[in-house]
Formats: structure tokens, C-alpha cells, sequence
């Protein structure tokens, strides 16, 4: 029940450059991406998102697009012609707690495209991501993330701690030590956040004001736009939003 997915995934991958959108939480080759996770996560700017969706719109797979926009982010999930469905979080920005959270202008700049095709953030910036979403989740990095990261070589993995240790002022000796959410952890990595400019009071109240206005406006524009593929005809509808409550995908 994987071959639709793992098709358009690998398709995906190939164009993920040109459509200028980045991979956040990969694990490896694109058919890792299945694996039991509750979006795919990748950024992508208002113009890329476009791209995104164009790009399902087109490809022979795909039955229907289902479109949610959000605070600085939009969920768009789709169906193939085999009934199977594949999450995606298109992020323009990271926000946790009116925290923004990476600086996604620096993670385009040093995204590569990785031996499977795929345009990956590169790896200091994908375990900060994973340490910054499990951290604010307070859940354990998955142990596909961990085995993945340990396959890395002694270099690579102290490039990656030389980036996060100082960034966050973390007292630790090895990467390992934050797979597991601690409270002192998370402490240590606000106060790094909060160092950061972009996380001036001004900026803070600023975002929370942003995001109270989303939410006023939203509840009057709760909809969810439909995309229907059929051979040679994409057919648009709007449905209500239903409320979810995701592990980890808090924003404020």
C-alpha cells in the first residue's frame, strides 16, 4: 500500500530543488519519509507553496489536495489513487511559545541536495530542528532520527555540536544527551532563543499579536480548500475546518 506513496515521494525528491522547498525531518531516502510520522515537514515560502501545490495538481497520483492554511505555515494533505494519504507542513517559520524559533533564510542558504536527490537542510540545521521539536513536544528524539544520526562520522557529528553547544549554551558531552526532553534542557535552549534578536520582547509581542489576528479572522474564514485530480480537470471545493490537536505542533 506504500508504491503510490514512495513513487510520489521519489518524484518529489527530484524536483524538490527547482520548487526551491527544503526537507526538515527526513531520516534518509525518501521512502523513509512513510515511515510511522505525523507530517512531513519542509519549508517552503508563499511562492514555493504554490510550486508545492502545482506540482501535486500535475502528477498522475495524486486523487485529491486538501489545503489548510495556518499561522505561518500550511498543512496540505494528500490522497492518492490507491486511497493512501501523505501529511505535509509547509513552514515559513518555526514558532514555539512566540518564539521564532530558526533562522529559515540561513537553512535555505545551506541546504544541498543529499545522494538521494532530495534538498535537505543541511545537517547541523536538521538536528537542531529535531532537538528544537522534541524539546518543545517534552517527547523523546524517535529512534529512527537517533540511528540516523549515528551513522554519521566523527567530523560530521562535531560540526553539528560545535553549532548547537554554544548556540544554546548547553552543558553536554555528546549530541546523545539531548535525545531525552529535560526541563533544565529546555530551559537552556529558550534562554538561547531568547538571545536571539529575532526574539527581541518587541518581535515576541509583535508574533502574538500577528497570531491573535490569525485567529480572530480564522474563525470566520474556517475553511479547508479541496482539490479534486481527475484526468485533464482539477475541480476546487471548500469544507469546514475540523479542530485538531497535534503532538507537538503548538505554535503559541
Amino acid at each position: 500500500m506504500n508504491t503510490h506513496r514512495i513513487s510520489f515521494l521519489e518524484s518529489l525528491a527530484q524536483h524538490s530543488a527547482s520548487l526551491k522547498i527544503v526537507f526538515l525531518n527526513h531520516s534518509g531516502a525518501p521512502a523513509n519519509l512513510v515511515a510511522d510520522i505525523s507530517s512531513i515537514d519542509i519549508i517552503a515560502d508563499k511562492k514555493a507553496t504554490a510550486g508545492f501545490i502545482s506540482f501535486c495538481e500535475s502528477h498522475s497520483l495524486v486523487s485529491e489536495i486538501r489545503i489548510t492554511p495556518e499561522f505561518r505555515r500550511t498543512e496540505i494533505i494528500i490522497k492518492f489513487t490507491d486511497s493512501t494519504e501523505l501529511r505535509f507542513m509547509l513552514l515559513r517559520d518555526m514558532i514555539r511559545k512566540a518564539f521564532s524559533c530558526m533562522h529559515f533564510d540561513e537553512v535555505r542558504r545551506d541546504a544541498f541536495t543529499n545522494e538521494h536527490g532530495m534538498q535537505v537542510a543541511s545537517n547541523s540545521h536538521h538536528f537542531e530542528y529535531l532537538f528544537l521539536l522534541c524539546q518543545f513536544a517534552q517527547i523523546s528524539m524517535p529512534d529512527r532520527y537517533r540511528n540516523y544520526f549515528a551513522g554519521f562520522d566523527f567530523e560530521t557529528r562535531t560540526t553539528i555540536f560545535r553549532y548547537i553547544q554554544p548556540r544554546y549554551d548547553l552543558v553536554i558531552n555528546t549530541l546523545d544527551e539531548l535525545y531525552q526532553p529535560k526541563g533544565s534542557t529546555q530551559l537552556k535552549m529558550m534562554v538561547g532563543l531568547r538571545r536571539d534578536k529575532m526574539n527581541s520582547l518587541l518581535r515576541m509581542f509583535l508574533r502574538v499579536v500577528e497570531y491573535g489576528i490569525f485567529r480572530f479572522i480564522s474563525n470566520f474564514t474556517k475553511k479547508v480548500i479541496v482539490k479534486t485530480h481527475k484526468p485533464g480537470n482539477i475541480s476546487t471545493g471548500t469544507t469546514p475546518i475540523k479542530n485538531r490537536n497535534t503532538a507537538g505542533q503548538a505554535v503559541l
